[in-house]
């Protein structure tokens, strides 16, 4: 049996992948501190290891089931090693997920419960998202929304736009929808969801040809040029996003700035329209990511400071 080294580890796990799990973090913890000034440390630093885990269970599954020429491109271990390591990381993030579900509620375990179906669901079973058509609209909104409620849930008592309860007395469970507060919500997370998705999008964009037979994304529903104008439609509905979150008083009115992104990553998307390039242009989608992300959080950030 081969050693588990931690490069190798690393490199099956595809570590450096996983700016789409820390970006929208910082992005929620900054919109938690604009709206209450404090941050919960201890049930933060038990959602880092946690959603870290699922994210490097959701790549290490991914490899696991892919076909032997898929394999070959990728540091794996055998089926057996893969299988053990995939079994591992799922234990410990359920053992934390319970555990922060615990001191927050039946929410929380809700929620996480449905992050470990779609990552599971991601790559197994008869029709996995990562061949869908729907998998920008899944990876979107776990990677952006879901992703925020979580971070926000476990820092702010106050943040319960959605309700969920048991009461052991009676035997009922109760679901209360702040509706209302859900779609504002949802609209302050959705620049985080829309450039998410396009990571996604555009990875799929530069794969048309080889997945013709094999996967049927949007890409192969819609047709190329049909998903590059929905490419560049989603950034512009994030900018968007922004501006009514401003009018709804949902964000300060500082992450206007945010909008002078618009400049590198217009220059960025000019980039990818000319050329689509797995090796040359993809990076692109994740440099967006970065780049709007790390403005949003930043001006979310000094608006506490200008209340």
């Amino acid at each position: 049996m081969k050693m588990i080294n931690l490069k190798r580890f690393l490199d099956f796990v595809e570590i450096r992948t996983k700016l789409a799990t820390i970006f929208p973090f910082l992005t929620a913890l900054a919109y938690v501190f604009y709206s209450t000034g404090r941050i919960n440390v201890k049930s933060t630093l038990i959602y880092i290891p946690a959603a870290l885990l699922l994210d490097m269970a959701v790549t290490a599954i991914n490899h696991h089931f892919e076909d032997d020429s898929e394999r070959e491109k990728h540091p794996h271990y055998s089926k057996w090693i893969s299988l053990g390591l995939i079994v591992v990381m799922l234990l410990v993030f359920a053992g934390l997920g319970l555990y922060l579900a615990y001191l927050h509620g039946l929410t929380l375990l809700l929620v996480g419960a449905f992050c470990l179906l779609v990552g599971v669901v991601y790559s197994v079973g008869p029709a996995p998202i990562s061949k869908s058509s729907y998998g920008e609209l899944a990876s979107g909104f776990v990677v952006g929304t879901v992703v925020m409620f979580i971070v926000t849930t476990i820092n702010d008592p106050q943040f319960q736009p959605l309700g969920l309860a048991f009461d052991v007395q009676t035997f009922r469970l109760s679901l209360d929808i702040d509706l209302i507060g859900l779609v504002t919500f949802g609209i302050v997370t959705l620049p985080a969801a829309l450039s998410a998705a396009n990571i996604m999008l555009a990875n799929n964009i530069c794969d048309a040809e080889v997945d013709r037979d094999s996967r049927y994304t949007v890409v192969h529903n819609i047709g190329r040029q049909n998903a590059l104008r929905l490419f560049v439609g989603l950034y512009c509905a994030g900018y968007l996003s922004i501006i009514v979150s401003v009018l709804l008083g949902s964000i300060p009115m500082i992450c206007l700035a945010v909008l002078v992104t618009l400049v590198p990553v217009q220059k960025n998307v000019q980039r990818f329209l000319q050329e689509q390039s797995k090796a040359k242009t993809f990076v692109l989608s994740v440099k967006n990511f970065v780049v709007i992300l790390a403005a949003y959080a930043l001006c979310m950030a000094l608006g506490r400071f200008l209340i």
